[in-house]
Parts: C-alpha cells; sequence; structure tokens
C-alpha cells in the first residue's frame, strides 16, 4: 500500500470509533428516554426490544443504500462518494448530541445509516489499488482501522458518558468523523477503479446471481457481525445486572479488545496467512468467536471477562478480512466497490438482527444472547470450509 492509503485506513477509524460511542450509552439513555416517555406497548413488545430496534434502525438504512452507494463509487469516484458519507455520519452524531427523545434518537441512527456505505467504499479503493496475493494482508490493515474503531468507540464512549455526559459523546464522534472527512480530503489516495462498464442492474440480487460463489462468504461476514452486535446491543446491561459494573468496567474490556485487533490485523495476519491455509484460519477464527461468547455470562469477575475477550478479539480480527480478502478474489476488478457495498449490506442484516434478538434474548435470560450468538459461531466454523471450493478466484 502506498503512503496516500493510509490517511483513507485512519479516517476509517475515527468515523468507526466516533459513531460506535455511543453504543454503551445509547442502551441507557433510551431506556430512560422510554420511561420517561411512558409508551403504551402491546404485549410481544419490550424496553429491550425497543431498545433494540433504535440500534437496529442504522443498519436496516444501510441494508438498502450500501450497495448502491458501493456500486455508484464504482462510476462516480471513491473520493467523493467517501467524503459525502462521512459527512452524513458527522451529521447523525451531532443529532445524537442534541437528542431530547427517543424519536431524535432514531433519526440520528437513520441518518448514520444513510452514511455508513464509506467503509464499503474504503474498502473497495483499497482493494483497486492492491494485487490479489496480498489483497487480503491490505485489507487486514483496514479491517484492524475498523476493528479499532468498533471496539475502541464503546470504550472512550463510555468513559466520556460517565465523566462528561452523553452529549459529549455526540460532538466528540462529531468531531472525529470530520476529522477523518479532513484528512481524506486533504492527503488521501484513493486506488484507480477499473473501468466500469455499461449495466442495468447492481446490488444484492444481480451480483450473487453473476457471482455465486459470493453467497456463502456474505452469509459467514454476515454471521461474524450479528455476534459482534448481539455482544454490544446488550453488554452493558449485562455487566449491571451480573456484576454491577458500569461504563468504566465497558471501557475497559473493549479497550482491551481494540488492541489485540490492532496487533493481530495490523501485524500478525500478514504473517499467519503465508503459513495457515484459508479453511483452518476461518474454522479456528469462528471456534474462538464462540467460545468467547458463551464464557462471556458465566465469567466469574473482571479476569475472566478478559479472557473471554481475548478469545473473541483473537477470532473476528482473524475472520473478518480473510472473508473481506475472499470475497474481493470472487469477483471481476470492476465490481470492487459493489461487492465491498454487499458485504456492508450483509453485516447491516447481522447488526439489524443482534441488537432486535439479543434484546429479547436478554429480557427473557440475560447470558441467553450469547449462548445463541456463541452457538451460530460454531456451526459457522464448521460449516466454513464449505464455502471456500466456491472462492475460488475468477478466471480471466
Amino acid at each position: 500500500m502506498n503512503r496516500g492509503t493510509w490517511p483513507l485506513i485512519v479516517a476509517v477509524g475515527l468515523d468507526l470509533a466516533g459513531f460506535t460511542m455511543i453504543i454503551p450509552d445509547i442502551q441507557l439513555r433510551a431506556e430512560a428516554f422510554l420511561e420517561r416517555e411512558n409508551w403504551q406497548l402491546p404485549p410481544f413488545l419490550s424496553v429491550g426490544v425497543l431498545i433494540g430496534f433504535i440500534l437496529s434502525s442504522m443498519f436496516i438504512v444501510q441494508f438498502f443504500v450500501s450497495p448502491i452507494w458501493g456500486a455508484k463509487s464504482d462510476v462516480w469516484g471513491r473520493k467523493r462518494v467517501f467524503l459525502g458519507c462521512t459527512l452524513l455520519s458527522a451529521l447523525s452524531m451531532g443529532i445524537y448530541a442534541i437528542a431530547w427523545s427517543s424519536p431524535i434518537l432514531l433519526l440520528s441512527r437513520i441518518l448514520a445509516g444513510l452514511g455508513g456505505a464509506n467503509v464499503a467504499v474504503a474498502q473497495a479503493s483499497i482493494a483497486d489499488g492492491s494485487r490479489e496475493e496480498v489483497r487480503t494482508a491490505a485489507l487486514g490493515k483496514m479491517s484492524a482501522a475498523q476493528s479499532v474503531g468498533l471496539i475502541c468507540g464503546p470504550a472512550i464512549g463510555g468513559f466520556v458518558a460517565e465523566y462528561l455526559g452523553s452529549q459529549w459523546v455526540g460532538w466528540i464522534g462529531m468531531g472525529m468523523s470530520l476529522t477523518g472527512a479532513f484528512l481524506v480530503w486533504r492527503f488521501g489516495h484513493f486506488g484507480r477503479a477499473a473501468e466500469v462498464g455499461t449495466r442495468r442492474k447492481f446490488g444484492f440480487g444481480p451480483l450473487v446471481r453473476e457471482f455465486p460463489r459470493l453467497l456463502p462468504l456474505v452469509v459467514l461476514a454476515g454471521a461474524a457481525w450479528f455476534s459482534l452486535s448481539a455482544l454490544e446491543g446488550t453488554f452493558a446491561r449485562l455487566l449491571d445486572q451480573t456484576w454491577s459494573y458500569g461504563q468504566r468496567e465497558f471501557g475497559m474490556l473493549f479497550s482491551f479488545e481494540a488492541v489485540i485487533g490492532l496487533v493481530i490485523q495490523a501485524v500478525v495476519l500478514g504473517v499467519i496467512i503465508k503459513y495457515v491455509k484459508d479453511p483452518v484460519l476461518l474454522v479456528g477464527s469462528y471456534l474462538l468467536q464462540g467460545i468467547g461468547l458463551a464464557m462471556t455470562p458465566f465469567a466469574p469477575g473482571l479476569s475472566g471477562l478478559f479472557l473471554a475477550s481475548f478469545l473473541y478479539a483473537v477470532g473476528t480480527s482473524v475472520a473478518n478480512p480473510t472473508v473481506n480478502g475472499l470475497c474481493s478474489k470472487a469477483v471481476s476488478e470492476d465490481r470492487q466497490g459493489e461487492v465491498f457495498g454487499v458485504i456492508q449490506s450483509a453485516r447491516s442484516v447481522g447488526f439489524m438482527l443482534g441488537p432486535l434478538v439479543g434484546g429479547a434474548l436478554f429480557d427473557f435470560w440475560s447470558p441467553l444472547p450469547y449462548l445463541f450468538a456463541g452457538g451460530i459461531c460454531v456451526l459457522v466454523a464448521f460449516m466454513a470450509p464449505l464455502a471456500l471450493p466456491r472462492a475460488a478466484k475468477l478466471e480471466a
């Protein structure tokens, strides 16, 4: 990768950290708003389900718009689409800062969904500028930025919410997204996309029909992000109800996971892929995620939570860039923006279902979302090798 790519990677990390800063805060803030507003809910709805819906709304929107933004970046240019999406993300955080009710929280998440395709566009740019044999390692560096943002954001948000208040979570998140946008505008260099032919249709259905080898890999991506969202969407409540821990401990655990993810994806992964084949990487990484999730609600205390977090962080840090690299190789060079938009949509499905299912299961029995998500990861671990024959490189 050239030096001009690093501002793009940093911008992705900053933007993801900014919008995920709300994760520990929005659960408690939405709960307080809903109790104050005293909504008359039907018997089949609970506060946990409504909180899950607010969290999921971003990903519902993202599911529909990410393939569109990805395909448009193939035509309009990566930089223009990336900057537009990042500015929308910054606006969503500003609205979160001034939110005074649960509907305004929902509005901020919808806007975040409209701007959420910047990650897909950035991944496509990395793929544009990387040879196939080094693409997984290059995407690993982008995944490191994603992991650090997704995990470090809640950690920072936990500390900010506790010591400065919820409004500052939004303002600081907005500032991080704007900083990333400035870095890319001033210093960023985007890989040159392949020339795009005229196509009538784009999006998930047409792409998978044209490249059927992509479908099982998209399922793997969605399963991993379902697990992460089930964890993040209920973890603050689990810490509070099980161990009487607060946002400080939330921040400590997610900071720890961020460090593990950064080290593995930025340094270790490039060495591992030279000696370990993709089937072994996928089976091992999904097994570690499943074990870490299942251990979490039964940890005896903070030390046990750190152990579970370590196993989960190692697993997800290996799985995500491996799946991304295989997806990129499964389609033609002129469809890179589109394929990463589709992957983003698959992840959006995971993030849609994770908080909704996790919130409902948590209200029934607090360990249940972790056992359920962990079981899915274990099942995927044994199914993952079946996806690989379909993920062979596209022949010229």
